[in-house]
């Protein structure tokens, strides 16, 4: 549906006729990570407004868009798969943050945010075959994906000492990296 609708896109704005044959395979897929963002976009938003969750939908898309950007994580084998994936990963998170909002204390954030800093440490970035990166480009992504972590983690602490409980989700929406960058690893080590 997404490739369909690209190349619609590409031949009603008349791209295709202006561009060159080799770079028109780079506005298609260009088109189709445009569409495929907001139709993931659009289902998280939408399972927020329906589920009365909206900032928490934000939180969720500000941190996972600006973290995962560094740190690389799943890339999944079809668009919809990939949206069937973060819409099933951001329903899970969803209800482990309604089931825990009230409960998790300091020392479920501090191993959170440990078990981050392991991963980030010893995994990340994660490459995928379609970005492939260069020893700077690697070591800009880790030290990025740092600085990123610990505004999270910085962010997280003062969100729960304020009693601001959407904090959490930012906690989870980090976890949640993790998980999908170790699935990406253990992933490419099987295949290798």
């Amino acid at each position: 549906m997404i490739k369909g609708t690209a190349g619609f896109l590409l031949r009603h704005f008349h791209i295709a006729g202006k561009v060159e044959k080799e770079q028109l395979e780079i506005c298609q897929y260009g088109m189709e990570m445009i569409l495929a963002t907001l139709v993931n976009i659009g289902s998280i938003l939408l399972i927020g407004f329906l589920c009365n969750r909206w900032v928490e939908s934000i939180v969720f898309l500000a941190g996972f868009i600006i973290i995962r950007k560094q740190t690389g994580g799943y890339h999944a084998g079809s668009y919809l798969t990939c949206n069937l994936s973060l819409i099933l990963c951001y329903g899970i998170l969803l209800l482990l943050y309604h089931t825990t909002v009230k409960g998790l204390n300091w020392i479920g954030v501090s191993t959170v945010f440990f078990i981050h800093f392991l991963v980030w440490y010893f995994f990340m970035p994660v490459e995928s075959e379609n970005k492939p990166l260069n020893a700077l480009q690697r070591h800009r992504a880790k030290r990025y994906g740092l600085y990123i972590s610990v505004v999270y983690a910085i962010l997280s602490a003062v969100c729960l000492l304020g009693r601001v409980l959407t904090g959490l989700m930012l906690i989870y929406t980090v976890a949640l990296v993790d998980v999908l960058a170790l699935i990406s690893v253990v992933k490419r080590r099987r295949i290798v």
